[in-house]
């Protein structure tokens, strides 16, 4: 006989578990944009580019758990809108220190360096993640 105690997981489930990796992203987003504030305010330059990969690697986990997030939501779900919008302040903040970053770093490399992470992270935020993104009109 089998023991079929192990059950395929839910939708609430699933909704949990890219519930805690999209906060866990979106926590180390908010830290690692203060860290890289400060490390601009102090013109602390290779602080800026490791710290500015890290966050837009956070980003884009997050951005990957808020797709999950949204599919397994209803699509007017509080909590899938609330996840949208989180997502969308934290890329507009990362973006603003990116190019703060990309105007007072005068070494070529750094500055191509952060253009591309700019790049990267305006791709992301143009596709949709559902229907969702696309009944609020988002990038």
């Amino acid at each position: 006989m089998s023991n079929n105690n192990a059950r395929p997981k839910g939708a609430a489930s699933e909704r949990g578990d890219a519930g805690a990796a999209f906060g866990q992203a979106m926590t180390g987003v908010k830290t690692r944009c203060g860290q890289l504030d400060a490390s601009i305010t102090a013109h602390d330059f290779e602080n800026v580019e490791y710290t500015a990969r890290d966050a837009a690697r956070m980003w884009l986990t997050g951005r990957a758990a808020c797709r999950r997030l949204i599919e397994c939501s209803a699509t007017s779900s509080p909590y899938a809108n609330a996840a949208w919008r989180l997502l969308e302040d934290n890329y507009m903040t990362l973006m603003e220190l990116l190019e703060r970053a990309t105007r007072t770093i005068d070494v070529p490399r750094m500055r191509r360096a952060l253009r591309e992470l700019r790049g990267t992270l305006m791709t992301a935020m143009a596709r949709p993640l559902s229907a969702l993104k696309e009944s609020h009109g988002g990038r």
